[in-house]
């Protein structure tokens, strides 16, 4: 029912599926639904690509250019004050 799901809609949620399976009487989780589309090959890796793909195009820059990147390990830094809406 998950692939099949899926490859009728692929911009449903694993939070629909869940839904959709607890309806029919079947209690999973979201990680369950995420490895069944991962080992049916629906799933991508689309960050791990793009980690990768940036790897191998900076991988022969000069050290001198890292020196000024922020390394902030998905750490939310906040320029001005609270991350809200402003209004003007």
């Amino acid at each position: 029912m998950i692939t099949r799901t899926v490859s009728k809609n692929p911009r449903t949620t694993r939070r629909d599926l869940v839904n959709d399976l607890q309806r029919a009487g079947t209690k999973v989780t979201k990680p369950t639904i995420s490895n069944t589309l991962r080992r049916q090959g629906l799933k991508s890796c689309s960050a791990r690509r793009a980690r990768l793909k940036f790897a191998k195009e900076h991988l022969d820059d000069p050290e001198e250019d890292w020196e000024n990147v922020i390394w902030s390990d998905e750490t939310k830094i906040y320029i001005f004050g609270k991350n809200s809406t402003r209004r003007v």
